[in-house]
This record gives structure tokens, sequence and C-alpha cells, in this order.
């Protein structure tokens, strides 16, 4: 994090299907737009992580997650403020993924994640994720 940026907390919800495939769309917005991501967003004042990240993808994605663990976190300085990421592993409970707030979405392999274009500072989260099973 730059010195002197204004800090925004993000969270994003690495889903996981059946066959351990991963849920990511292609961003439909006026900053990074066609950048795949995984869903999430900006956290509210008085919002767990956790919350969070169950309330965006309810709100980007209509379905109802159960978060499994912690991933990590990580920052991204690549806008006028310093997003602090906060990525968990979560799971669908309810629903189909409908992409409200996305051009479109996949489900990839963990090893076919790096033939998608992602922010740079989500390339700590891709690296971390081969590791992982």
């Amino acid at each position: 994090m730059r010195l002197g940026m204004k800090k925004l907390d993000v969270v994003c919800a690495v889903i996981e299907n059946d066959e351990k495939k991963l849920l990511i769309a292609k961003r439909n917005s006026k900053v990074a737009d066609g950048i795949w991501e995984f869903a999430g967003g900006k956290v509210e004042a008085g919002e767990t992580y956790e919350a969070a990240c169950i309330r965006e993808c309810r709100e980007e994605l209509n379905v109802d997650i159960e978060i499994d663990r912690f991933l990590l976190d990580f920052y991204d300085d690549d806008f006028s403020v310093s997003i602090h990421v906060h990525a968990y592993k979560a799971h669908i409970v309810s629903g189909e993924p409908e992409f409200r707030a996305h051009y479109e979405g996949i489900w990839v392999k963990r090893n076919e994640l790096y033939d998608y274009e992602f922010q740079t500072a989500d390339r700590c989260l891709l690296d971390y994720l081969q590791t992982q099973e």
C-alpha cells in the first residue's frame, strides 16, 4: 500500500463446485471493464468480511453461498485508492449463477486461470490457488 493513499476494503469469493472448478466472471464496469475476476465487492460499514462476501454474491450472482475458509489477503494499488482484498473459498448452497454485474461467467479448472486476463494484483491469488486442493 502506497503511503497517503485511501484504503478500500473489498472481498472476493473463490466459489468452487463439486467438479473442483472455480467460478470466474468478466467484469462490467467503468474501471477495468472486461477483466476477469472472482465475485465480490466493497465491505459496508459495520459489516464483517464474510457477511460482505455472502451479500455480494447474492447481489452479483443471485446465489447463496457458504464460506468455507479464509484464503489470503493482498493489496491492489493499480487505482487511485489502495484496495485491500480479502479472499474466501466458498461454495453455492442455493441458486444458479446469474451474471448481474458481469458480461459473462464460466467455471474453470485452477490451472486454466492463467488463460484469462485478471488484474495484475490478482496474480498472487491465482498463484496461491495452484497450491490448494
